[in-house]
C-alpha cells in the first residue's frame, strides 16, 4: 500500500490497488467534512428518463379517411356537421345524379340479358341431349350465358363501388325500379373533421365531401436527435407534460431514414387511451422513459447527476465506507439535467458522495502515477 502526502487538502491517503486503479480512498471523517464531501443515498427508479422532446399527434392512415362523391351530381342533403361522431353505414350525404341512374339501368339490362342467356342456354341443352343441336351450338350458346353472368357481376360490383348496399341491390334486382338518389354512408366508426361541400353544390365523381376520423388510437411522431436514439427501444413508454394517462403510449417504431433538415429521426408511439384529451395536430412535450427493469441486473438508481465521475471512459461513484470511500464503478443507463440513472452494485443503505464529487477524485487521480 502507497501512502502520500496530499498538501493541498491537509490530509493523508491511504489507497488499495487492483491494477493500476485505486479502489479505496482511506479518509478520516474529520478530512471529509474539511473536502466539503456531502452524502445521499440512491433510490430506486420506478422509470428511466431517456429523452425528452417534442410529439405531434397524427392520425394512423387506416384511421384517416376522406368520403368522396362516388358518382358526379347534386348533393340533396348532408346530414352530419364537423365534430359529429357517426358509425359505420350511416347515412351521411345524399346525392342525385343521371350517371347513377344509368348505372343501376345498365344493371338491370345485364340481369335481363342474363336471364335470356341462360334461358337459352337451358333450352339448348335439353335439345343437344336430345340429339337435335350439335355440339358446337350449344358451346356458343354456354359462351353466352356465362359472358351475361360476368356482365351482371361486373355491374353489381360497380353498384357496390357507388355506394349501395347488397340489400339495395337485391331490392333493384328484385323491384326492377331505379333509386332516384343514391346514399353516401360513413366508411368507419369515426368523428367528422371536416365538410368539403354544401347542400344543393354540383359536384364532380371522387369529389370530396366530408373527412372522416377515428380517433380512438392515435400516433405520436416523435423527433429524437440523431446522437440521443441509442437510448431509445422499441417496447419503452412516453410520458406526456400535462397529462396523466393509465396506460401511456408506447413506442412501436423507430425510423430508419434521418429528416435532412433536422437531423432527426421519427419516434412513433401509439396512444390508445380514451379520453386522453390530446387533439391531431397537436404538439407535445414528451419524454421517452423506460422502466426500471431495463438495466442488465434488473435495477435502476437514481442519484443527482454530480455524483457520477467518468474516468478512462468509465464512470464510476464514491461510496462512503467505515475507513473513507470506495471508489465504485457503475453503468449508465440514461440521464436527464437533474439525474442520472444507473445500473450499479449499491444498495438503499449506501451513502454517495453527491457533493464534492471533484475533490475526490482529483485525489484519487492523484493517486494512479506509481511512487518513486
Amino acid at each position: 500500500m502507497t501512502r502520500h502526502n496530499a498538501v493541498t487538502f491537509g490530509v493523508i491517503l491511504m489507497l488499495t490497488f487492483r491494477g493500476a486503479i485505486a479502489e479505496e480512498i482511506i479518509v478520516s471523517p474529520n478530512e471529509v467534512r474539511n473536502l466539503g464531501v456531502e452524502l445521499a443515498a440512491p433510490r430506486k427508479a420506478e422509470e428511466t428518463t431517456s429523452i425528452e422532446a417534442t410529439a405531434r399527434v397524427v392520425i394512423p392512415p387506416m384511421g384517416d379517411v376522406f368520403v368522396s362523391a362516388p358518382q358526379a351530381g347534386l348533393l340533396m342533403r348532408l346530414n352530419v356537421a364537423v365534430g359529429d361522431e357517426v358509425v359505420e353505414g350511416q347515412a351521411i350525404a345524399e346525392l342525385q345524379g343521371s350517371e347513377f341512374l344509368a348505372l343501376q339501368r345498365e344493371f338491370l339490362d345485364a340481369l335481363n340479358t342474363d336471364l335470356l342467356a341462360q334461358s337459352d342456354y337451358a333450352r339448348d341443352q335439353q335439345l343437344h341431349d336430345e340429339g337435335i343441336i350439335s355440339g358446337r351450338r350449344l358451346q356458343e350458346t354456354t359462351t353466352r350465358a356465362r359472358i351475361a353472368t360476368t356482365g351482371v357481376n361486373e355491374h353489381r360490383q360497380l353498384l357496390k363501388f357507388s355506394g349501395l348496399t347488397d340489400a339495395d341491390i337485391r331490392a333493384l334486382e328484385k323491384d326492377q325500379r331505379l333509386l332516384q338518389t343514391l346514399t353516401i354512408r360513413a366508411p368507419i366508426d369515426g368523428v367528422v373533421l371536416d365538410r368539403m361541400a354544401i347542400a344543393g353544390e354540383r359536384v364532380d365523381r371522387m369529389s370530396p365531401v366530408y373527412r372522416i376520423a377515428d380517433l380512438s388510437s392515435l400516433w405520436l411522431e416523435i423527433s429524437v436527435p440523431r446522437e440521443k436514439m441509442a437510448a431509445v427501444q422499441p417496447g419503452m413508454k412516453v410520458a406526456i407534460a400535462g397529462y396523466s394517462l393509465e396506460s401511456p403510449p408506447v413506442v412501436t417504431n423507430i425510423a430508419r431514414s434521418i429528416d435532412p433538415d433536422t437531423q432527426a429521426i421519427t419516434v412513433r408511439a401509439t396512444l390508445s387511451e380514451p379520453g386522453h384529451g390530446l387533439s391531431p395536430g397537436e404538439f407535445a412535450s414528451v419524454r421517452i422513459v423506460a422502466d426500471q427493469t431495463s438495466a442488465s441486473n434488473g435495477l435502476v438508481w437514481v442519484l443527482p447527476a454530480a455524483a457520477v465521475t467518468r474516468s478512462n471512459e468509465n464512470n464510476y461513484v464514491f461510496v462512503r465506507t467505515a475507513n473513507g470511500f470506495d471508489v465504485r464503478e457503475v453503468s449508465v443507463v440514461s440521464s436527464d439535467s437533474d439525474n442520472v440513472y444507473l445500473s450499479a452494485d449499491i444498495d438503499v443503505r449506501d451513502k454517495i458522495a453527491v457533493r464534492g464529487v471533484t475533490t475526490l477524485k482529483a485525489l484519487w487521480s492523484s493517486q494512479d502515477e506509481p511512487s518513486t
